[in-house]
């Protein structure tokens, strides 16, 4: 005799919720990472953004220093963890370190930081001979002129910021996030950047020392004879001798640029 047993309806009901509880034990915490997964990944690339911004700043630091470590970090942190409608701005915003960053990704589940103000350190900030080919280059150039590479030309920065560990709303800890909730996860990137910025105050109107003209002018002999035309000023009546005024003995033209090219700096902010 074959018997046939048949669940009662409050048994099955039974066995559903058994089977949702466990769904929802493994469905509900993986639905909660997918995102902070992908705001990790975030905060990684803007890292490396922020490195990289940090080691082209000493390309255009007036004679060869290096920037002040402390505005860098500030600005760091204003252009590649704020609001990502802020205006672009020459001075750092600052505010309280203990608040969060404005970029609104850089936010968890429960509406609580992943990354604050004080949390991006500007770790190392050095530049100095770039060695091999470059070294012997400058070496050489040296003996005869300032002209380029410059001897510390290699710059180098590393940041490092520390994402705050997964809590609740109210500030505790997200146990069944386990292990997100006690990770003390750091990321840390550096960028070095190999860059001579002997144009940077500009074509060599001005008597700086890094201008493109007192860069050119060890190299360029004429470049000592810029005073002697005004000897001819006056000549231009008489004839033969009357070209000698036009002479501009020494000039420099290190660039040329197209007049509708050129736009004013905007002013400082």
């Amino acid at each position: 005799m074959i018997r046939t047993f048949v669940a009662s309806p409050q048994r099955q009901l039974g066995q559903s919720l058994t089977e949702v509880a466990v769904l929802c034990a493994v469905l509900v915490p993986l639905f909660l990472l997918i995102p902070i997964l992908a705001k990790y990944i975030h905060a990684r690339q803007a890292v490396q953004q922020a490195a990289r911004s940090v080691a082209w700043e000493a390309t255009v630091s007036p004679n060869y220093a290096l920037p002040a470590q402390g505005r860098l970090r500030d600005l760091a942190v204003d252009r590649h963890f704020g609001k990502a409608d802020a205006r672009i701005l020459s001075r750092a915003q600052g505010g309280s370190r203990d608040a969060a960053v404005g970029d609104v990704f850089m936010n968890t589940f429960s509406n609580q930081p992943l990354v604050r103000q004080r949390d991006l350190a500007l770790t190392r900030y050095v530049s100095g001979n770039p060695g091999g080919i470059m070294s012997r280059l400058g070496a050489l150039t040296s003996k005869i002129s300032s002209f380029p590479p410059n001897k510390a030309g290699l710059t180098s920065a590393t940041l490092r910021v520390d994402l705050q560990d997964l809590k609740m709303a109210n500030g505790g800890s997200a146990s069944f996030l386990e292990p997100f909730n006690s990770l003390g996860l750091q990321m840390e990137a550096t960028q070095v950047v190999l860059a001579d910025p002997w144009n940077a105050a500009g074509s060599g109107r001005t008597p700086h020392p890094r201008s493109v003209s007192a860069q050119v002018k060890g190299l360029v002999p004429s470049t000592h004879l810029a005073g002697i035309s005004r000897t001819f000023d006056g000549l231009s009546a008489i004839p033969m001798l009357g070209t000698l005024d036009s002479l501009e003995a020494g000039y420099i033209a290190p660039d040329v640029v197209p007049l509708d090219k050129l736009q004013n700096y905007a002013p400082a902010r």
